[in-house]
């Protein structure tokens, strides 16, 4: 941003009067001296009022207005910017917990696919996929840094997992960068629990 403290102090102190001037304009009776203001100015932070909107503000005050000046849109953002800025990062929300009957699964994103594909064919399938599986793959979320969809499944959905691994395999070499892990093995048909 490039702006000191002390320019960012002065800038707070002309909005704090801004803020309780009762016609929009911080003149010299405020506290504030026309040099401090005239660096606001010159940054481009504050503007200064014209000489109609001076005289305006005489008559309102009852006594010749020599300055007055605001905050400019300008000193606006960077004000706020700078008390955005100073808050602490928001935490991200805390990832669900699996439920009492449901354990986490980490899948590929291929392996995704594959499982989805499955699940578009649920109508037609003799062996359906699992009851949630689908709500499941929906709540999914993705860990960029695992590269990894993470799913909070029921044993059931488990073994419908596994089943479409089952599938997949029976079209030839698994296009699978790791084995499969335990708790998916376990849920598969004998005769493919050699990978």
């Amino acid at each position: 941003m490039g702006r000191s403290k002390g320019q960012y102090a002065l800038l707070e102190a002309l909005r704090t009067a801004h803020r309780a001037s009762s016609h929009g304009w911080v003149t010299e009776t405020l506290g504030l001296s026309r040099n401090s203001v005239e660096r606001l100015v010159v940054a481009g932070l504050a503007e200064w009022a014209d000489p109609v909107q001076r005289a305006e503000l005489s008559a309102y005050a009852g006594r010749p207005v020599v300055w007055a000046a605001r905050p400019s849109g300008e000193g606006h953002d960077v004000l706020l910017y700078t008390e955005a800025r100073a808050r602490p990062t928001p935490q991200p929300p805390l990832e669900p917990e699996p439920g009492p009957d449901q354990k986490e699964v980490a899948l590929l994103p291929s392996e995704m696919t594959m499982v989805r594909l499955y699940l578009s064919l649920a109508d037609r399938l003799e062996r359906p996929p699992a009851a949630g599986l689908e709500e499941a793959m929906r709540t999914a979320r993705f860990r960029k840094e695992t590269n990894r969809w993470l799913l909070h499944v029921t044993d059931e959905q488990v073994a419908s997992i596994a089943y479409a691994f089952y599938l997949e395999g029976r079209l030839g070499p698994r296009h699978r960068s790791q084995p499969l892990r335990p708790h998916v093995r376990r849920h598969l048909p004998p005769a493919d629990k050699h990978s």
